[in-house]
């Protein structure tokens, strides 16, 4: 009987691994330190993705802040909005949130909340987004690390033990690999030498979790278990790779280790890599480890998506070595890295005089002397499972090109124009035909709000502009009135304050914005402004070539003093042309009270048929905070408030109604509807009366004239109850206009508006 050749063992039959292998790990390493240099960048160089951001303000402006932070470019920040800040600071805590910005509304400085025990170099970068985004908007921020002292050290201290574990269980293989070879006898061996080597692994990683994790972070025992539960998945990973590929498997369970694990080797956060590897890190083995333990042992929580990519690995790497098994006997294949399979490997080739080998003898099951399919066999009963698992744990966000994020310029206002003292309705005539800036020579509309702190807000529709100034119009603008001083408010790129809807596919033009009416919410140190608008589009060249296509809602956050920022605007329902769908929004009414108050949200229809030329009014109702939620508005029946908008009761009808945009306000109880009987054909400001918002109201009472010269329109009154308040009248303005723009060009005082005082009935 025959024993062993020298270079085989003999209790194992198995051989060591010949200079193949060597080379083919010499090649792993090469490609490793390509795949290094590709995957990793220098830390001055390194950008963010997806960062998880809380955003903590008002309801109102948490989620379009977030959202605005959502659109940066390069997609850095995965911004949420929230209410609670101590909530916020707890999910900070547990790792949920990479970062929390507590938005002042009442001042300038806002504050950045970052946890010490993250990347240092995560964190350097949210700092320097978030500073480069609130100087965008005039603000600052003030820096607040939480966590303790030493979390940077207690950091590292978790990595290390991360990094041990594993390694410590891809070791134990090999030296078992070494000593009785990579792949055991039998199936009965090798269930023995698979549960001894997973609890050494799970041995030793619990004793590097309680010797690593710092002595005063919580959950010490979580995070031993955590660490053994690394070492245990690396150990099955690489016996796995041992019973598909014998002594090549111990290389390429290094090289699939270094590759997954440089972002923990090089301590970069995985928020800091380019796509696809930002999202693909958290899946691998040694980046899924980190997490589990950070989670465990520094914060003291379970971090579950981590613990779940571990235990798919543990799962797919326990179930390769008996299917192994099971389709290589079924194949009648030899064990991996025995004498047989290196007889099989080199069957066919050329021995070293040049004589060609005879193939191997073929064995039972096995197709011309080679049984190779079997590991097919194995990856295609086990990577479906093992994707499906992966597939259900990550939640993959749309990956983004990687770009630096720049934040929009910050919304500025024009120079001072200077009005005089302001004491009566010809003051306002007067300030009416000053020269004005050169944003502002023009406009229509003129609906006003009252700030909190003394300064009125106005918004007009269509705005004529000084050549210098750029484009001549814009669709909307805001003026800003203090005492004896006007100030155009400007967004970044000095267009419509509210801004142009772009063009959708299959249609080039573009939507714009004509404001209606507007009101505010004030709350401690600002205002919450809200401007309700139609959404137009051109159809034409001439002036009345538009079609109406529903409403929409700007939101403007102003600080005391300070500058309006469009902090929200979304459009209420789908497109829709024509005037019988009801525009809501054609006047609005805030009345505070318990729960927040109620806005009222009036709507104005017309038939569009010859049979009225004024339009009908209806009313819906909500809560402030809910105004951009449609599903929470409320209209009138005639009875009662109800979800239904079909339902919505006609409360003066179209015929001898309203103009299309109105005012609607309340004082000492009573309710006044301000408008223009039967819009642009009829001749009188008229007044309607009701004791409640939702009527009956009166037939309308007119309250002065606005017959019109010859050539030029006058329509649109709207009410200014805030504007000089004197008991029993209201001060009244109404739009001028011609059908020559060249006429108003040449004099922008033919598109200002008038006003006038009327006694209320």
């Amino acid at each position: 009987m025959t024993g062993p050749t020298s270079s085989s063992t003999g209790r194992t039959g198995h051989r060591p691994p010949g200079p193949r292998v060597w080379l083919l790990v010499g090649l792993v390493v090469v490609i490793e330190i390509v795949w290094a240099v590709v995957v990793l960048r220098p830390a001055d160089e390194a950008r963010l993705h997806d960062a998880p951001v809380t955003v903590v303000a008002p309801a109102v402006m948490s989620e379009p802040l977030a959202g605005r932070l959502n659109q940066l470019d390069g997609a850095p920040l995965q911004a949420r909005g929230s209410e609670q800040a101590e909530g916020a600071r707890a999910d900070l805590a547990e790792g949920s949130t990479s970062a929390v910005l507590i938005v002042d509304p009442s001042g300038t400085e806002d504050e950045l909340l970052l946890d010490t025990r993250s990347a240092p170099e995560l964190n350097d970068a949210l700092q320097a987004h978030a500073e480069r985004v609130e100087a965008s908007y005039g603000r600052t921020v003030a820096v607040t690390r939480t966590g303790p002292a030493d979390g940077a050290a207690q950091l590292d201290r978790v990595r290390l033990a991360t990094v041990l574990a594993s390694v410590g269980g891809f070791l134990l293989v090999v030296v078992a690999a070494l000593r009785r070879g990579p792949v055991a006898p039998d199936a009965r061996s090798g269930l023995r030498r698979l549960g001894v080597l997973l609890a050494a692994s799970a041995a030793l990683g619990l004793i590097l979790g309680g010797l690593l994790v710092p002595a005063d972070a919580g959950g010490r025992v979580q995070a031993a278990l955590a660490v053994g539960l690394v070492a245990l998945t690396a150990a099955a990973i690489t016996v796995a790779l041992d019973e598909l590929l014998g002594w090549v498997g111990l290389g390429v369970a290094a090289a699939l280790w270094f590759a997954t694990a440089l972002p923990l080797l090089a301590r970069t956060d995985p928020h800091l890599l380019d796509q696809p590897w930002a999202t693909l890190a958290p899946l691998t083995m040694p980046v899924a480890g980190l997490d589990a333990v950070v989670g465990a042992g520094l914060r003291g929580t379970l971090a579950g998506d981590a613990v779940l990519v571990l235990g798919a690995w543990l799962v797919t790497a326990l179930l390769v070595p008996p299917l192994a098994r099971r389709l290589r006997r079924r194949a009648g294949a030899p064990a991996p890295g025995t004498a047989e399979d290196r007889a099989d490997e080199v069957a066919g080739s050329t021995a070293e005089d040049g004589a060609a080998r005879p193939p191997a003898p073929a064995r039972t099951g096995d197709a011309g002397g080679h049984a190779r399919p079997w590991r097919l066999g194995v990856l295609a009963l086990v990577s479906p499972l093992t994707l499906a698992m992966l597939a259900a744990i990550l939640l993959t966000p749309e990956p983004a090109e990687a770009a630096p994020a720049e934040a929009d310029a910050r919304v500025t206002t024009t120079e001072c124009v200077s009005t005089g003292p302001v004491e009566g309705v010809g003051d306002l005539n007067r300030i009416a035909e000053l020269r004005g800036g050169e944003y502002f020579r023009g406009g229509d509309v003129g609906a006003s709000v009252a700030l909190q702190d003394g300064r009125m807000l106005w918004m007009f529709g269509d705005t004529l502009r000084d050549a210098s100034a750029g484009a001549r119009t814009a669709r909307n603008s805001m003026l800003l009135v203090d005492d004896g001083c006007i100030r155009s408010v400007l967004p970044p790129d000095e267009g419509a304050i509210i801004p142009l809807r772009p063009a959708q596919q299959g249609d080039d033009r573009p939507v714009g914005y004509w404001p209606m009416s507007t009101y505010a919410v004030p709350r401690e140190g600002y205002d919450l402004v809200y401007v309700t608008a139609q959404r137009v589009r051109s159809t034409g060249s001439e002036a009345f070539d538009f079609e109406n296509l529903g409403p929409s809602v700007a939101v403007f956050l102003v600080p005391e003093g300070g500058t309006p920022q469009l902090i929200d605007q979304q459009d209420i329902g789908p497109d829709q042309a024509g005037r019988e769908h009801p525009m809501w929004g054609a006047a609005t009414t805030y009345v505070p009270g318990d729960g927040g108050g109620w806005v009222y949200l009036y709507g104005t229809a017309n038939p569009g048929t010859d049979e009225a030329w004024g339009y009908s009014l209806r009313v819906a109702r909500v809560r402030p905070d809910d105004v951009l939620d449609r599903s929470a508005w409320r209209y009138w029946d005639g009875s009662s408030w109800g979800s239904s908008e079909d339902a919505a009761q006609e409360m003066i009808p179209a015929q001898d109604g309203v103009s299309q945009t109105l005012s609607v306000f309340t004082r000492d109880g009573r309710w006044y509807a301000v408008s223009k009987r039967n819009d642009l054909l009829g001749s009188d400001v008229t007044i309607w009366t009701a004791d409640a918002p939702t009527g009956p109201w009166s037939s309308g009472e007119a309250v002065a004239p606005t017959d019109a010269e010859t050539g030029q329109l006058r329509y649109m009154p709207l009410a200014h109850p805030d504007v000089l308040p004197v008991e029993g009248t209201v001060v009244v303005s109404y739009s001028q206009n011609t059908d020559d723009l060249d006429e108003v060009i040449d004099d922008p005082l033919l598109y200002r508006p008038r006003f006038l005082r009327v006694d209320l009935p």
